[in-house]
């Protein structure tokens, strides 16, 4: 619910949220349906358990977005600050700064900061000379603090690998023949 609650409250109010159950024994199917009854702008998928990899490209597969989120939660305004940028830059590829909070108890936690300087790469060449400290300060690596080009994902046929460690891959795939790139 948390983050379902985070993706509805978003300022930005134009999206479809395509949550996949994903054989889940908990009541998580139950949660996506009570969800999507709730706001049309929810649809629920449930499959057998087949892994993160296979929902994401499940939700990939019927996906009809301009571009795709990939959340885990998200604070109010970022969907609109990364689609106006995405659409102000032509970006095919918004990557964002995040948090990492460590909790060690209900109210006392350690929050870590995760951002590099805001910039715009009209070039994949630009982009490659510009990554390293993308990539030194973690940003590259996680799908959920990206606006992917949806056509370009959908058309090119990336989708996440079943491996363990399935978002790096997938990124990786993406940027590698990604041409415009804005950070925030």
């Amino acid at each position: 619910p948390r983050a379902l609650d985070s993706l509805l409250g978003q300022t930005f109010r134009d999206f479809e949220a395509l949550v996949v159950d994903d054989g889940s024994a908990d009541r998580t199917g139950e949660i996506c349906d009570e969800y999507a009854r709730r706001d049309p702008r929810v649809r629920a998928i449930h499959q057998k358990n087949a892994g993160a990899p296979a929902a994401r490209n499940a939700a990939i597969q019927i996906s009809r977005g301009k571009y795709l989120y990939f959340m885990d939660w998200a604070e109010p305004d970022m969907l609109e600050k990364m689609y106006a940028l995405a659409t102000k830059t032509g970006a095919q590829l918004v990557v964002t700064g995040f948090y990492i909070d460590t909790y060690y108890t209900g109210e006392k936690f350690w929050r870590q900061t995760q951002a590099c300087p805001a910039a715009f790469y009209a070039t994949a060449q630009e982009f490659r000379q510009a990554s390293v400290p993308i990539f030194d300060k973690n940003l590259l690596y996680v799908p959920w603090n990206k606006l992917f080009d949806g056509r370009r994902v959908r058309e090119g046929g990336f989708r996440f690998r079943n491996t363990k460690m399935d978002d790096f891959p997938f990124v990786l795939d993406y940027i590698r023949v990604v041409e415009t790139v804005a950070v925030s």
